[in-house]
């Protein structure tokens, strides 16, 4: 009998599902969005069962496609965005909309973390700052605001954990999602400080055993199996987060190196193995070697988020003479930003349209074009937020590269920015480092499929990807176009000091806060 596996990927913008053998080739994927809720702002949810529906939709599709017997695959994996705060009853129902990473709404909880807890004493047990961001943060807002619902909660569930929750009837969690619900988890000891949690007011029971993230964990259910055409017992392993998927595919299994993942966010990984840890930065634990490994990460809030804004509210003719056509409306608008000069003639986009996370930390920050004027076109709009994501991209890399942390070149760029080529030279320009895509990559859902090999012993370990990974000839960086850039970076990163006293004058006004 062959051997398949199963790789899944609940993203912000969508769900993307492989059937993939094991010799790496993908025998069937499909793809299915969704929208984003913002009912408020800095307030940004998902329905959980938008989730259930695209994984089991787009594992059925997949497989349909694969011609594969279901009784074959050996394993299934999950990851997803993270993190996010889904609370769900005894009987496994979600009780509300999950309230996602880019949800800034915790600044009273944070605020009360800083000020009881401490940012030190978070960071020495967790490895990782103390923000809305986090999971945690999230569930002390429920608390906080929906007591009642609180009340009922049995479990946190997070992006991923959600759907394997519904594959096999587990509410657990895996060490790369926990490290997100961050705060009181343990990142070296890999389990729950309970003390912390009774500080914070927290309830211990209501947060999901954290597993590693290949350990298989349940099989997959009988109403499971009839709901996503896999076969029932089908073992499931913990999963983890989306870019940890995604460096895996990607074949970032060793110390040193680096991977950028270029989708609704932009997060920028180095893998290690010793536990340092940088202040201001994110720490998660690795896929690969989930037990021992690490990855420090920078994370800005919007990345693919900014063109994908840009296309809905600026480029719907194109998005529908694409659909038509059979093209990408990112392809047809990316014509018009080609065409626009290198620092897109002196507009600069702070790209903090939701927020931001690393290194500044700030949850009321919001998006600023400077620099406008009647000559700047359509073009330079969208050129501009590429330029942005990467001067904010650049103030990450400088921050990790000043900590001492290995960082093996050329930087591999991987997601749905990167199928740009003009998004990547910019960002090799930019850093000043060669970049590298493979434009054969299947992103996160082939590194979690690797993963339920591992977990399923399909595979030995995780260098199998090694051989799989091609990608192309490195795009270098130009040194004339770098120094104009960073004429304009100087410019990007003083524009945030000068406005950032007036991000709380506008949350009041907003009500935000």
């Amino acid at each position: 009998m062959a051997d398949y596996l199963v790789g899944c990927d609940v993203g912000t913008s969508g769900t993307k599902a492989v059937v993939m053998d094991d010799q790496g080739r993908v025998l069937g994927s499909h793809y299915i969005e969704y929208p984003l809720l913002t009912p408020r702002p800095g307030w940004a949810e998902h329905d959980p069962e938008w989730y259930w529906n695209a994984v089991a939709d787009t594992i059925g599709e997949s497989i349909r496609q694969s011609a594969v017997d279901p009784k074959e695959i050996r394993g299934v994996s999950v990851s997803a965005l993270s993190p996010a705060c889904i609370l769900v009853d005894r009987s496994l129902r979600p009780l509300q909309n999950g309230h996602i990473w880019m949800d800034r709404r915790g600044t009273a909880q944070t605020a009360w973390v800083k000020e009881h807890i401490g940012e030190d004493r978070v960071f020495a047990v967790s490895g990782n700052p103390t923000d809305p961001y986090y999971a945690t943060i999230k569930l002390m807002w429920e608390r906080d605001n929906r007591p009642d619902l609180y009340r009922q909660a049995y479990k946190l569930q997070t992006a991923a954990d959600y759907p394997v929750m519904k594959l096999t009837g587990q509410a657990v969690t895996d060490y790369s999602n926990a490290s997100l619900i961050g705060i009181a988890f343990d990142i070296v000891a890999r389990k729950w400080d309970t003390a912390l949690l009774d500080e914070l007011g927290l309830d211990p029971d209501k947060f999901p055993d954290p597993r590693p993230c290949d350990e298989v964990i349940g099989q997959v259910t009988a109403e499971a199996a009839q709901r996503t055409g896999l076969a029932r017992g089908t073992p499931v392993v913990a999963g983890t987060v989306d870019c940890n998927a995604a460096w895996v595919a990607g074949g970032a299994v060793d110390p040193g190196r680096a991977s950028l993942v270029m989708g609704t966010a932009g997060v920028l990984g180095i893998v290690h193995d010793e536990p340092r840890f940088t202040k201001n930065m994110i720490t998660i634990v690795h896929t690969a070697r989930s037990r021992t490994s690490y990855t420090t990460l920078a994370a800005i809030v919007c990345c693919g988020a900014l063109t994908r804004y840009f296309r809905d509210t600026f480029g719907q003719y194109e998005k529908q003479f694409a659909s038509a056509m059979g093209l990408d409306a990112y392809e047809v608008l990316g014509l018009e930003a080609a065409a626009v000069p290198p620092g897109s003639d002196g507009l600069i986009v702070l790209p903090y349209f939701m927020g931001e996370r690393t290194p500044i930390w700030d949850p009321l920050a919001r998006g600023v074009l400077f620099g406008l004027s009647l000559a700047h076109t359509r073009g330079h709009y969208l050129r501009a937020m590429m330029e942005g994501a990467a001067y904010a991209l650049l103030h990450n890399f400088e921050l990790i590269r000043e900590s001492g942390i290995r960082i093996d070149l050329p930087l591999v760029l991987g997601e749905g920015g990167a199928r740009s080529p003009l998004w990547r030279q910019i960002i090799a320009d930019v850093l000043n480092v060669p970049v590298v895509y493979d434009p054969s990559s299947k992103g996160a859902p082939v590194g979690n499929a690797v993963a339920a090999g591992v977990g399923t012993g399909v595979f030995p370990n995780y260098d199998v990807v090694k051989a799989w990974s091609r990608p192309g000839d490195p795009m270098l960086p130009d040194p004339g176009r770098h120094a104009r850039y960073m004429e304009y970076y100087a410019i990007f990163r003083r524009l945030y000091d000068k406005v950032q006293g007036e991000y709380g004058a506008l949350a009041e006004a907003t009500g935000f806060r």
